[in-house]
């Protein structure tokens, strides 16, 4: 009887928003009327079943004795600390698809020249990444699944996996302290470090389709991502003051790069250390600053084919850093949909690599020589909402404007500048999708000379499910 009520109970509920839609929409009056009948007959089976409640309990079980003999009865406090802990545990899920058009006019393609850029060399972990290149024709980005929630009054946790068309990979998960006193706080995982602006955000918080060069060519396609610890400090001061230290395992392929395999020695990790400083006045109205420095040191290794036949031949293997500065400025337009909002960003980026030569098949002379390589880079862009939900952006970068490296044999060579430039208009239809348009001109500097490319991007993205609000 007990468990038919409860069905029943359970169907009306459901059917309940169905019918206040329809009444809402101007239904008829016998509608309304089997509406409140519905209710009076809810609020009778509601008194029922109270009434058959104690009824059911008055002959317990021998087992139901013997716990009610041990545990005393729950309070309302603790079904309510355990009903809201129930909640807690009901992460937000969101998934979010990014698909884009590209063509461009160069011979090989636009990944292929930004490979061959003098100075900035390739990926060095013996790892194919296919997802980070763009074809000409039709791209799919990834399959973002984000999964969030507050864990308990301690932790909150997050786990986020890109799946594209070469498989899946765990592009975040991460735990974070909530409750730690004097402004820290402590986060440990996979997840991307905090420094700069551009490298915590994922591709789909871009104002532009593609990433700026200089991060591109430093730290790969995937920024700085690995795995580690990171202990900030919010200060307590009258304007946004907050810093932090990282330890990471150091698996980047470009500037973190690490075999640990004969002839190259083994190094425990973590490997690389990170350090940021973010800061911002209180300005007035609805004007925002935010202004950052960071550096980065650790290990990194390489091997090199120097003949061409498929096999490495030599080895280095030192220490590379990064350091240099970020600032953003927000103004929050009081006109509905985005319309008058401004954003202004650039970061400044300058790498060094400093390499002994391990081993060389070709040159055993060579051995204990140093390999020193000295490159930088920046952007700037502006965003502007000229209209309700559409923007329009523009972007210059170079990188190169240092551009040299000191090879083992105790040559130099210096290389060239890059440039590229970009514009891009998108709408935002609502907060759960967006359309882009945008255009690329840049002359890049490779062995062969300077090689001018165009590009154009058409990028169509949606977002399924809650998904947090980004940072500043």
């Amino acid at each position: 009887m007990k468990t038919a009520l409860y069905r029943l109970l359970a169907a009306i509920v459901l059917m309940a928003p169905l019918i206040g839609l329809a009444a809402d929409e101007g239904t008829s009056t016998n509608t309304l009327e089997e509406l409140r009948q519905l209710r009076l007959r809810t609020e009778a089976l509601e008194k029922k079943i109270v009434e058959t409640r104690p009824a059911a309990s008055s002959a317990p079980t021998l087992a139901a004795e013997s716990t009610a003999a041990q545990k005393p009865p729950l309070s309302e406090s603790a079904m309510v600390r355990g009903w809201r802990s129930f909640q807690s545990f009901n992460p937000e899920i969101s998934a979010i698809v990014d698909m884009f058009y590209h063509a461009d006019d160069s011979a090989d393609g636009i990944s292929h020249v930004t490979e061959e850029m003098s100075g900035f060399g390739h990926s060095h972990s013996g790892e194919d990444h296919h997802h980070g290149e763009t074809e000409n024709g039709f791209n799919l980005r990834h399959l973002e699944l984000q999964f969030s929630a507050e864990v308990d009054p301690y932790f909150k946790g997050s786990a986020i996996a890109a799946v594209d068309l070469d498989g899946a990979e765990m592009e975040e998960a991460k735990i974070e302290t909530t409750c730690l006193p004097y402004g820290f706080a402590v986060r440990g995982g996979k997840f991307f470090s905090d420094f700069g602006y551009i490298n915590a955000q994922h591709s789909h918080q871009w104002d532009f389709v593609d990433q700026p060069l200089i991060y591109q060519l430093t730290l790969g396609p995937h920024g700085l991502n690995d795995i580690g610890a990171q202990l900030s400090w919010l200060a307590p001061t009258p304007f946004y003051l907050l810093a932090a230290v990282e330890a990471f395992q150091g698996k980047n392929d470009m500037i973190f790069a690490y075999c640990g395999e004969d002839p190259l020695p083994h190094h425990n990790g973590p490997r690389v250390g990170v350090g940021w400083l973010k800061f911002g006045p209180d300005l007035p109205g609805n004007h925002g600053l935010q202004a950052g420095l960071f550096g980065a040191m650790g290990k990194d290794q390489e091997a090199h084919d120097g003949n061409g036949d498929g096999d490495s031949d030599h080895w280095l293997d030192g220490n590379s850093m990064f350091w240099g500065a970020d600032c953003v400025y927000k103004y929050n337009s009081p006109q509905p949909h985005g319309k008058g909002d401004l954003t202004v960003q650039g970061e400044y980026f300058n790498r060094r690599k400093d390499l002994d030569m391990i081993a060389n098949d070709l040159n055993p002379a060579l051995v204990g020589n140093h390999r020193i390589d000295d490159q930088d880079g920046y952007y700037l862009q502006a965003v502007y909402g000229f209209c309700e939900r559409w923007r329009g952006g523009l972007r210059w970068e170079q990188v190169g404007l240092v551009n040299t490296t000191k090879l083992p044999d105790g040559s130099r060579e210096d290389f060239g500048s890059s440039y590229r430039a970009g514009v891009m208009i998108d709408f935002t239809p609502s907060e759960f999708s967006r359309l882009r348009v945008q255009v690329n001109h840049g002359g890049y500097e490779t062995a062969a000379g300077r090689e001018p490319a165009t590009e154009f991007f058409l990028q169509w993205m949606i977002s399924i499910g809650s998904h947090g609000a980004h940072k500043f």
